[in-house]
Formats: C-alpha cells, sequence, structure tokens
C-alpha cells in the first residue's frame, strides 16, 4: 500500500479511534447515570406504592373502627329483615369511608342464625355476610366468600383478635385486605381499642407476651373486614407522576425525556400478573417471567409496547418492608431506558458527523502531505530497485537539509560502499545480503550445491617470462572473461586462489535446483571465452592461458568462516575438495573438464558427458567416477556422440580385461578423435596391461594439482 493511502487510512482511523473512544466514554458514562437515576426512581416509586398501601390500610381500619363503634348489634338484631339486611345502612358508609370495594362481616354462627343471618357462605362455627359498594358487587362478594385466603384472615382475626392488613389473591383480583374484630356492643369495642393503644406504647418482650394474653381474654363474636381490588384501573390512578413541565420554562431535553417517560407497575401473585399499568397484559406477563427468570430484585427486559420495542429496567418489591420474595405478593416498577437516552443518541450522532467532516479533512490533508513526501521517496526507491539488480553506479540528488535529503546523502555513502564491497566480493554476495542481511551475522547452514575449480596450465612458467604489470593485466583480463559467465549463469565467485577461480552455484545465492546444468553451461563458456582471448592474445603476441575445469555436485557448509576480525562467505566440505581434484585429474587424462557422477546425474539430459574413468580420492573408501563433459546436447556433433560410443565400449572392455578389444574400439574413437586425450591415456593403459608393467586400477587422487597412480 502507498504512503499516501497509509496516512490517509492513519488519519481516518486516529479520528475514528479518539472520536470512538470520547463516544464510547460518554455514552458509558451517561448510560450508567441514567440507569442509576431510573433505579433511584424505581426504588422512590416503589416506596411511594407501599406509602399509598399503607394509607389505604389506615383509612380502611379507621372506617371499620367508625363503623364497629357505630354498630349496635344488640339494636340491629331486633330489627326486621335480619342481620344482613340491617347491616347495609352501615356497611355503604363503612365502603365510603374506607374508599374500599366491598365490606365483609364474619358473626358467630350461634349469634347470627338467632338473629336471621342471611349468610352467603356458612361454616360450623361462623357465618359470612359481605356487601358491595351500592350492593351491586354480587360477584365479588361471591368470591370472597369462597376464597380461602380470606377465610383464613377471617378466622385468624376471630380467634387471634387482632388487626390485619394483607395483600391476597381473591379469584384473579389482587386485593387489600384490612380486618377488625367485631365486640358484642361499642362500649366493649371502645374499651378494647384503648386498652390495646395502651399496652401497645410499652416495648420489650413482656409487652408482647401481654398483649397476646390481653387479646385472647376478650370475648369476640364476629370479624369486620374492608378489601381494596388492585385491578389495572387502580394501578393506572395510583402510578407516579411527575410535577408537569412548564412549558415557559427552558427544560433540557434530558428533562423533557425523564418526564414523558413513566414508571409502570405490575402487580403480580406468584406467576400470575394480576394487575398492570401497562397497555399490554401480554407484555406484563412476559416481563414477569423476565423478572423471575433474573433472579434478583433488580433485572432488565426487552418488551413490545404499543409497537415499540424497547428495554427496560425493572425493580420487584413486596408490598411490606420484610426482605424480597417471590412467595409473596408483589409488585414490578419498570421504566424504559431507550426515551431517556434519546438526547444522548442525537448527542452521540452530531458528534459522529462532526468527527467524520473533520476526519475526511484531515485525511485530505495527510494524503497531500503524504504526495508530497512520496514524490521525492520514489527516487529512493527506483535507486534502490537499481542497486538490487546489481547497478551499484547509481546516485540519488539531495536537493533539500531536511530527513529526505538526509537519507538520500545516507543512500549515496552506502552505494560508495557498496561499490568498494563489489571490488573486493562478488557482487552475487553483496545483492544477497541487501535481500538477506542476516547473512552477515547468521549461522552456517548445510546446502547442495555445485562448485567449480580452475587453472592455468603451466602459469608458473609464464609468470617467469612475463614482467608484474603485464602480467596482472592479462590475468586480470582472463578473471573478468571468467568472471562474467559465472555470473551469467548464476553462480558465485568465491575467490580467487592465485591462477585459480573458485566458483559455487546453490543456495543461498540460487533457489532454483538447476545448479548442476548451469554450473555445466558456465564451464564450457569460460573455456569459450578462454579460446577468444587466446586468439586476441595470439595477435598481440602475449603468452596463452589454457586451462582445466574441475566440477563436482554434493553437501557443502555454506556461511561466514574466518576469524573474529576478518571473515570469507565461502563453502567448505568434501565436494569442494573433489573439484579441486577433478581440475588437477585432467592434465592425466588430457581432458579440459572433469565433472563428478552427481553432477552428471544432476546435469542430466542438457549436457553430453563420457565416463572417463574411476579414481579413488584420499579419504574416501569408494572410488568416484569421473566424466568428461563434451558440450550441450543441443550443439553437440555426431563426431562426439561416435567418440562416447567407442571410448565406452573400450572402457569396459578394459575393466573386463579384454585389453585387444579395448584396443581396437579405442583406434575407432582416435579415428573420429584424432589426439582424443582420454582414448590415448587408456590406450596406454592397455598396453601397459599387456605388457604386464601394470594391473588395472583406479587413479588415487593425492592433491589438488594433480593425481599419482598406484
Amino acid at each position: 500500500m502507498s504512503l499516501r493511502y497509509k496516512a490517509l487510512v492513519a488519519v481516518l482511523v486516529l479520528v475514528a479511534t479518539i472520536t470512538g473512544s470520547i463516544l464510547l466514554f460518554v455514552k458509558s458514562r451517561v448510560e450508567a447515570r441514567t440507569e442509576a437515576e431510573i433505579q433511584d426512581d424505581l426504588a422512590f416509586d416503589g416506596q411511594r406504592m407501599r406509602d399509598k398501601l399503607q394509607a389505604e390500610s389506615e383509612r380502611a381500619r379507621a372506617a371499620i373502627g367508625t363503623s364497629v363503634r357505630a354498630l349496635r348489634l344488640d339494636q340491629v338484631r331486633h330489627l326486621p329483615g335480619g342481620i344482613k339486611s340491617n347491616l347495609d345502612t352501615f356497611v355503604l358508609e363503612w365502603i365510603r369511608q374506607s374508599r374500599a370495594d366491598c365490606a365483609v362481616a364474619s358473626l358467630d354462627a350461634i349469634f347470627a342464625e338467632e338473629n336471621r343471618a342471611q349468610a352467603i357462605h356458612k361454616e360450623k362455627d361462623w357465618w359470612i355476610v359481605a356487601c358491595g359498594r351500592e350492593t351491586k358487587d354480587q360477584a365479588l362478594e361471591e368470591r370472597l366468600a369462597s376464597s380461602p385466603t380470606v377465610n383464613a384472615l377471617i378466622g385468624r382475626a376471630t380467634a387471634g383478635v387482632r388487626t390485619i392488613s394483607e395483600v391476597i389473591l381473591v379469584g384473579d383480583d389482587l386485593c387489600l385486605a384490612v380486618a377488625m374484630p367485631v365486640f358484642q356492643d361499642a362500649t366493649t369495642c371502645g374499651k378494647f381499642l384503648e386498652a390495646e393503644d395502651n399496652l401497645s406504647r410499652k416495648p420489650g418482650a413482656s409487652s408482647a407476651a401481654a398483649m397476646k394474653e390481653f387479646q385472647e381474654s376478650w370475648p369476640v363474636f364476629g370479624t369486620a373486614m374492608t378489601l381494596t381490588v388492585l385491578n389495572n384501573d387502580w394501578t393506572v390512578r395510583n402510578r407516579l407522576r411527575r410535577p408537569e413541565v412548564s412549558a415557559q420554562v427552558d427544560h433540557s431535553a434530558e428533562d423533557r425525556a425523564r418526564h414523558e417517560n413513566p414508571i409502570h407497575q405490575i402487580l403480580f401473585a406468584g406467576n400470575q400478573a394480576t394487575a398492570t399499568s401497562l397497555p399490554d397484559p401480554h407484555a406484563s406477563t412476559v416481563a414477569l417471567a423476565g423478572a423471575r427468570a433474573a433472579g434478583t430484585p433488580e433485572f432488565r427486559v426487552t418488551l413490545d409496547v404499543g409497537g415499540h420495542r424497547e428495554t427496560y429496567i425493572g425493580l420487584a418489591l413486596n408490598f411490606d418492608e420484610r426482605p424480597f420474595s417471590w412467595d409473596r405478593p408483589g409488585f414490578l416498577a419498570l421504566k424504559a431506558v431507550g426515551p431517556e437516552l434519546e438526547p444522548l443518541g442525537n448527542l452521540l450522532a452530531a458528534m459522529t458527523r462532526f468527527g467524520v467532516v473533520f476526519a475526511v479533512l484531515g485525511a485530505v490533508l495527510a494524503y497531500g502531505a503524504a504526495w508530497l513526501v512520496i514524490r521525492r521517496v520514489r527516487v529512493l526507491q527506483a535507486a534502490t530497485d537499481k542497486v538490487r539488480s546489481g547497478d551499484f553506479q547509481v546516485t540519488v540528488p539531495v536537493d533539500s537539509k531536511d530527513e529526505i535529503g538526509v537519507l538520500a546523502g545516507a543512500f549515496n555513502n552506502m552505494i560508495k560502499g557498496l561499490q568498494a564491497l563489489g571490488l573486493y566480493t562478488d557482487s552475487v554476495l553483496a545483492r544477497s545480503v541487501l535481500d538477506n542481511p542476516e547473512l552477515l551475522g547468521g549461522k552456517a547452514s548445510r546446502h547442495e550445491g555445485t562448485i567449480l575449480f580452475t587453472d592455468i596450465r603451466n602459469f608458473t612458467g609464464i609468470t617467469e617470462s612475463m614482467d608484474a604489470g603485464a602480467l596482472t593485466a592479462q590475468l586480470n583480463e582472463y578473471f573478468g572473461a571468467i568472471g562474467e559467465h559465472v555470473k551469467k549463469e548464476g553462480g558465485y565467485l568465491d575467490k580467487f586462489i592465485g591462477d585459480a577461480v573458485m566458483a559455487f552455484w546453490g543456495p543461498p545465492f540460487l533457489s532454483t535446483p538447476d545448479h548442476a546444468a548451469r554450473a555445466c553451461r558456465a564451464a564450457l563458456l569460460c573455456m569459450r571465452a578462454t579460446s577468444d582471448l587466446r586468439r586476441s592474445w595470439q595477435q598481440q603476441g602475449k603468452p596463452l592461458f589454457f586451462q582445466r575445469i574441475g566440477l563436482a555436485t554434493g553437501e557443502v557448509v555454506v556461511g561466514n568462516i574466518g576469524s573474529a576480525a576478518k571473515k570469507n562467505f565461502t563453502v567448505i566440505g568434501d565436494s569442494v575438495n573433489l573439484a579441486s581434484r577433478l581440475e588437477g585429474a585432467s592434465k592425466v587424462y588430457g581432458t579440459e573438464i572433469l565433472l563428478d557422477e552427481r553432477t552428471a546425474e544432476l546435469a542430466g539430459s542438457a549436457v553430453l558427458v563420457r565416463e572417463v574413468d574411476e579414481i579413488v580420492v584420499r579419504g574416501k573408501q569408494k572410488p568416484v567416477r569421473v566424466f568428461e563433459l563434451l558440450g550441450l546436447t543441443s550443439e553437440t556433433s555426431t563426431v562426439a556422440r561416435r567418440l562416447i560410443d567407442a571410448y565406452g565400449r573400450a572402457l569396459a572392455a578394459y575393466r573386463a580385461g579384454d585389453y585387444v578389444a579395448a584396443r581396437s574400439s579405442l583406434e575407432a574413437a582416435l579415428q573420429a578423435a584424432p589426439g582424443d586425450g582420454p582414448s590415448q591415456w587408456l590406450a596406454g593403459r592397455c598396453a601397459d596391461a599387456m605388457a604386464g608393467k601394470a594391473a588395472p586400477a583406479p587413479l588415487t587422487i593425492t592433491k589438488s594439482y594433480g593425481p599419482a597412480e598406484k
């Protein structure tokens, strides 16, 4: 990716990261604060609901007390129509004062029966008489009469002579029930209430025991009870309402959102939602199920209300102050999160738009600045590409004093260093170091490769007849021709050893597997180049150089070898020694290029070779088959193929001990190529064997500069 695009992306990512971080920080803080405020609202609303129920309970208890004091049962029972008919007048006042939905009276069975009570429910010891508001709620009266909870409350009140205030489930309704004992007359009732108030003001366990004994000692023949139905209408009427937001005051969007987002209540008993202020009853069921699944009083639930899907924060509470339990009736207080976060959403959207505009402007500026830098960096890039391709003569202009100018100057200094490096090392090594800097300090490694050794015949004699300047100039011309063809075939010119040259094909300089074929082509090209030089030198009257070449392939160690002060990047191993000794063995066989069996095998059909002999290299037990490189397959004449065929037959006969047949084949070989060195050598070996002078045996190579026969 281009630098200008990277700058563009970097600015966009930077702005996006900063803006996103700010948005996330603001969002998290505002959401946390909003949720905390919602939790406070829910807790306040829950306490307000409890206070409302407590007020209802106090009002119902006062209404019962007033009615009971006014209810002279000794007078009522003598009136015609029975107890229920005569209670209606008192019950209606009782309901009006308590603002309840229904009133219930429980009377001693004997008292009720003697006074013609019209009971809607009869037990063994007591009868139940009920009256709804204006005597119209007959269905509710019947449900109350059959409710086990109401009957248990009445029985408890009758037996224990104590006031009861509970929220109970009656059928499908949740009701607030407040009960008080009924006495024979108002005087007895008044005395009981006064004595009970006095005892309740005395703290301690003894006071509680005295209260219990006191309550059980008073004669009671009935119970009075009021019930307020906590239905949907009651819930909506008693939902928390905030003060109206004044239109004249400039309220914040957050304040308006909180005001317009109501708290909803869902009353429940067990798994049943009995009343709700939500417009959708199904949503109440889902909310209750979600709250119970959460397992804690605080919960979150997602509801579809009025066609809108919202997340609600909820709080579950019981109607009393005891620790919360799902086993007791209670209510859920719910409030939607979304409406109160709407101002935050608007703020985040505005900040996002600002961030996008800022990012685009910054990206454009960064793109322009990067383009100006890139235009100058591309000059360095082009120069670097030339260096990587081996051109160490390139330079870049230094047209400024900024960082790019300093970099250009450093680049030019590096080129000077590479130029100096190229004078004393192969440029292949310089390029390899540029591509793989780890070569300088890396550990040596083992690789299979092909090694070439070349040497000039009778060089010592040549040096004695030339002055130093002329010798150096001619030798450099020769080395230049050799080095050119080594590089052309991808080889590494390892070193010059006097008049000898060592080159290597293989990793890390050559990654392709055709190193043996490349080395063979290079050897042939070197021979042709030397031949061309000889024709030129002959015209100039200069001494002529004739060379011998040895090629060997095998596993070698490649790396920096030397002391801490000076190192040479070279190759070592048995194959290096073998290549050197094959070059020397050419003197015995009269050949120009000898190669080992592995080189011939890897070069394959690309080259034309003939097996010359087997030699024994000092340090190896197994003889090494050596081959002469005659040329490329595509360029070799039919004469060379006849020579290979004839010499091959002669060598096979020689090894079989048929020296006559071997000499006959050698005559054919010499006819095809008069003066062929290997044929002349093998003919001499056959003559010696026939004369009994020497038995056939492989040559033993003792030194790199020539073989010695056993």
